[in-house]
């Protein structure tokens, strides 16, 4: 683990298309914190009229979520280091 700052991105993927061209929806802005990501996500599917996610840890930097239909994102990133 690092103590560098990490920047989340959250993104929603259709689970029944055969071609995963691109994100249904993604985060215009990153975001600094987890928690502001899943809540970003979450309130995506509110929008759209859908279930719950279930969240999973699929490692230190990316969480998946499933729903039905659908998954979910959130992946992290570092700031590039000064030169």
């Amino acid at each position: 683990m690092t103590n560098e700052p990490r920047l989340w991105c959250a993104m929603i993927y259709v689970a029944d298309s055969r071609d995963v061209a691109g994100a249904v929806r993604r985060s215009k802005r990153l975001h600094w914190k987890q928690a502001d990501a899943l809540r970003e996500v979450e309130g995506w599917l509110t929008e759209m009229r859908r279930d719950p996610v279930r969240w999973e840890i699929a490692d230190d930097e990316t969480l998946i979520g499933r729903l039905p239909g659908y998954f979910a994102v959130l992946s992290s990133f570092f700031l590039p280091k000064e030169q």
